[in-house]
């Protein structure tokens, strides 16, 4: 049984967008002082740079419909960030990070099909479903990159 979708506004679906990719960029912020492997840490500063031109997509999409891109809120981003260090200082290896970074993923691959499922106001070629459906490619490009270093 399908679900009924919910109506929600492009500007909406775009500060959703938003909102993911930034979780993304900061949570690797928050992990490349922990990592020791420079082949791993080269890689995380490449997805933090995707992840930050998406950012500014979303941001300047939402500024071209009059809407000024929002953050998560700090408590979110307090607890994301304890979160990754209690886990690195219980355990920083290689391994570990990589498995921390593909759960991150898979939280914004399920958070975007959440979004596209749901989405039912525009058509398929909206600036923000093509958005989406990019970041989601991108997001799979990650963790198969990601995967070696379980």
């Amino acid at each position: 049984m399908q679900a009924t979708k919910e109506l929600i506004t492009e500007e909406s679906f775009l500060d959703a967008i938003y909102k993911n990719v930034k979780m993304g960029a900061d949570s690797i912020i928050n992990l490349l002082p922990k990592v020791k492997d420079d082949s791993l840490r080269s890689m995380m500063t490449l997805q933090l740079d995707g992840y930050e031109k998406y950012a500014t997509r979303a941001e300047e999409a939402l500024a071209a419909a009059g809407v000024a891109a929002k953050e998560e809120s700090i408590v979110a981003r307090v607890s994301a960030r304890m979160g990754m260090a209690f886990n690195t200082m219980i355990d920083s290896t290689t391994s570990h990070i990589a498995e921390m970074m593909i759960e991150g993923s898979n939280m914004g691959v399920t958070d975007l099909l959440k979004l596209l499922n749901n989405f039912d106001t525009c058509g398929e070629d909206s600036e923000a479903v093509r958005l989406a459906r990019e970041i989601l490619r991108f997001e799979e490009r990650n963790l198969e990159m990601l995967k070696p270093y379980l």
